[in-house]
């Protein structure tokens, strides 16, 4: 009798990105948070995304190139998603041009436009790798 085969699960996306505008404490400053995460969790270590940031803010233009993930240089294991942050501190109340590319094949790009209080996303591609939410 021959076993099941048991295969993992698709994911529709392999990471989120949530932009959300915040307060920095200690400077004094608004700023602009781009935290990326897995979907996935995992059981041995919080790995560290990899990404490559081309910041033109002052051209109304962001690049996050996703290259992979690296374990963390811990002796203690901790399990959960893999995880990078960025903060962009000199910004205006504009629109923005967000170009995701996922080891510079797969390519996305959205649009954002900071308010006062909030972000919101103005363009967002149809086939995507990513899922961005904002707030």
């Amino acid at each position: 009798m021959r076993t099941k085969q048991v295969r993992p699960e698709t994911l529709e996306f392999e990471y989120l990105l949530h932009i959300s505008r915040e307060w920095d404490e200690v400077k004094q400053l608004d700023y602009i948070l781009f935290n990326f995460t897995t979907v996935k969790v995992f059981e041995t270590f919080r790995y560290k995304i990899n990404v490559e940031v081309t910041d033109k803010s002052d051209e109304k233009e962001i690049t996050f190139n996703i290259e992979g993930l690296s374990a963390p240089i811990v002796t203690l294991s901790k399990p959960g998603n893999a995880h990078f942050e960025y903060r962009i501190y000199s910004f205006k109340q504009t629109e923005y041009i967000l170009k995701l590319t996922k080891q510079k094949k797969q390519k996305n790009n959205f649009r954002f436009r900071v308010g006062k209080k909030s972000i919101k996303l103005t363009a967002v591609p149809r086939k995507k790798f990513i899922n961005v939410t904002a707030s």
